[in-house]
């Protein structure tokens, strides 16, 4: 038996007070961060928001790069929203990864192939997986370095994208001890200069200081 429709006047439907806004602010994210599946993202989406997690949303628009193909996985706007959500944790577990990957739309083969580079037991190092993914959006061991730098930097867009100088060597040399055509005094030479130069600038290295 059909169910009959009911008529309600405007005084009998309660609006919650803050629904407007909260659908003004996921409407803007969507728009923002632009995600795959719409779906899976507002998932992502309350599920944080309820449990008072960083919110999967990108800083701003991202626009595709000539090189980028049409199905684009990770982005660097995309890597700086696991940072924020994962990095305070300091080892994050391989589940709890996959879902934050999965809630940003990207492919889980692209997940699987990065942890495939280090032996990951009992967690996954967030440091370590976090220059694994610069490393795939870079191609080469410097550009790698200038998307960490420009992921991690307190400095406004545009400006020196400066970080610690320990966190650059841990990244530079766990990343270059990645690849077997880097021989060792070649990092070890590059670092001590570049500590160096920082040295004169309270520590930082932005990415004038190694960029080519």
């Amino acid at each position: 038996m059909p169910v009959p429709d009911v008529m309600f006047c405007a005084q009998q439907i309660h609006v919650p007070p803050e629904l407007p806004d909260i659908m003004k602010q996921f409407t803007k994210a969507a728009i923002r961060t632009q995600p795959r599946d719409v779906l899976q993202w507002s998932y992502g989406y309350f599920y944080a928001l309820s449990n008072g997690e960083p919110l999967p949303v990108k800083d701003r628009v991202e626009m595709p790069v000539a090189t980028q193909k049409n199905d684009t996985g990770l982005t660097p706007g995309l890597l700086k929203i696991l940072h924020k959500q994962l990095s305070e944790k300091g080892t994050v577990d391989i589940a709890e990864l996959q879902k934050k990957w999965k809630n940003l739309c990207l492919p889980m083969q692209q997940l699987h192939n990065l942890l495939r580079l280090d032996e990951f037991v009992e967690g996954v190092e967030w440091i370590k997986f976090f220059a694994l993914a610069c490393s795939a959006l870079g191609g080469s061991l410097l550009s790698s370095m200038k998307h960490a730098c420009g992921i991690l930097t307190n400095d406004p867009d545009g400006g020196a994208a400066r970080i610690p100088y320990d966190t650059f060597a841990f990244i530079y040399s766990y990343l270059a001890g990645l690849d077997e055509e880097i021989p060792e005094e070649e990092v070890e030479t590059f670092l001590k200069a570049l500590k160096e130069a920082s040295s004169r600038k309270e520590y930082m290295v932005g990415v004038a200081d190694f960029g080519k």
